[in-house]
């Protein structure tokens, strides 16, 4: 399922226009700079490259999330096809290797509504705006002293460096990861009320090494831990307090949060990209089922419009 940003390809883009003015513009801007960085690989997304399929369910759990929501996620079982990868553009990347990883997900309601997910390992973003990540990403294209240049005038991104440094750097499996949605939604209820949220995808159990870790061993460990029993994730839902910087993706929430156990996503198969379904979707996290809507947060905006190039792109390169 496309957005309307996918459309807005075709325009053709105003000389001298600031790209605060027009994100389109910027999008583009940090779409070549990831290219950049990480290189191309034709016909492959450029950002969490490396990758493979997976299949299952989505449950719904706690009833109490439908006070806040009439989403369909919520009240019957939906089917999931989704993707696991490791962060970054490296379509070689090591599976022995400790990672940050990503897990998206396009859920088909039992009343045919979609609604995309797509979550990071990552607790929280490096900068606040599309401008900065831009800047940020051209950075990093530059080279480590022009990296270092912007992280001297940017304390979102020394707090993410200075956090994500300290977390426990353990090899696990994508199956054993916790991913969080860094952006921040409403839920609306049946009365048009909204109730901003953040949510984390939270292993059920014990998932862990099953196999001796190779290069390439991901997918083999997430089907040996498959036929050992239950791969699942439960979707803890925060709720927002007063005061919590709903449309900034770069400060954490802090304290102590609402939380509902809304929902538990599990893997009935898993497999490469080549056999699975998952390879030619485009996980827009702005695609929402009824009952949810985006928060005023730019990031999604700006992630919106660089999905939607990014798969124009890659899939032109399979023709």
């Amino acid at each position: 399922m496309f957005k309307p940003a996918f459309m807005a390809l075709c325009i053709a883009l105003t000389p001298g226009t600031s790209f605060a003015e027009d994100p389109l513009a910027n999008a583009e801007s940090a779409f070549a700079a990831f290219q950049d960085v990480f290189g191309v690989t034709k016909g492959k997304r450029r950002n969490h490259t490396k990758g493979y399929c997976i299949e299952g369910e989505f449950q719904p759990l706690d009833a109490a999330i439908r006070d806040f929501s009439v989403s369909p996620l919520f009240t019957g079982t939906s089917t999931v096809i989704g993707r696991v990868s490791h962060k970054g553009g490296n379509n070689e990347a090591s599976d022995d290797k400790f990672g940050h990883y990503g897990l998206a997900m396009e859920i088909t309601t039992p009343d045919d509504d979609v609604h995309i997910i797509n979550m990071n390992t990552e607790h929280f973003f490096p900068v606040a705006t599309p401008e900065d990540f831009t800047e940020l990403m051209r950075a990093k294209a530059t080279g480590k002293e022009a990296v270092a240049r912007f992280s001297a005038k940017s304390p979102e991104l020394r707090a993410h460096k200075s956090y994500h440094a300290a977390l426990d750097k353990s090899l696990r499996p994508y199956e054993g990861a916790t991913y969080n949605s860094i952006n921040s939604f409403y839920l609306v209820d049946q009365t048009g009320k909204k109730t901003a949220i953040r949510f984390s995808f939270m292993p059920v159990g014990e998932h862990e090494i099953a196999l001796d870790p190779t290069k390439d061993f991901f997918l083999q460990n997430m089907l040996a831990n498959l036929q050992a029993g239950e791969v699942a994730w439960n979707m803890v839902i925060t709720i927002a307090n007063p005061g919590d910087p709903v449309n900034n993706p770069a400060v954490p929430w802090k304290g102590d949060h609402k939380r509902i156990n809304a929902g538990k996503f599990v893997v009935t198969s898993a497999m490469t990209e080549t056999d699975g379904r998952c390879d030619a979707i485009n996980y827009d996290p702005t695609v929402l089922s009824q009952g949810f809507e985006p928060s005023e947060d730019r990031m999604l905006e700006a992630r919106s419009l660089i999905y939607a190039i990014g798969v124009g792109k890659r899939l032109s390169e399979k023709e």
